[in-house]
């Protein structure tokens, strides 16, 4: 896989990196989106150290993911259940 050497900007500070080219866009696109919940909060609660920014955009990130691998959870769980009852259906009518 080729990797390609990019520079992305957060926080008003340059990283270079080597990423795989299939993960260019979601990297230059992950950039942005730390930088846009920056100067949210940055605005939102007139905080201007740039740690203290950072620390809750990775609060607020992990949340949001262990949000989303919680509803993931619960709906594998579901379909296993209804799949389990797909099953028993199936056994008793054979």
């Amino acid at each position: 896989m080729s990797k390609l050497n990019i520079k992305l900007s957060i926080s008003d500070r340059l990283y270079p990196m080597k990423v795989n080219a299939s993960d260019e866009e979601v990297m230059r696109k992950s950039a942005l989106l730390i930088n846009k919940k920056i100067k949210d909060f940055s605005q939102k609660y007139a905080v201007r150290d740039n740690q203290d920014l950072l620390a809750m955009c990775a609060l607020s990130f992990s949340v949001e993911l262990h949000k989303l691998q919680k509803k993931n959870n619960i709906e594998k769980l579901n379909l296993e259940k209804h799949l389990n009852l797909l099953d028993k259906n199936l056994s008793s009518i054979l």
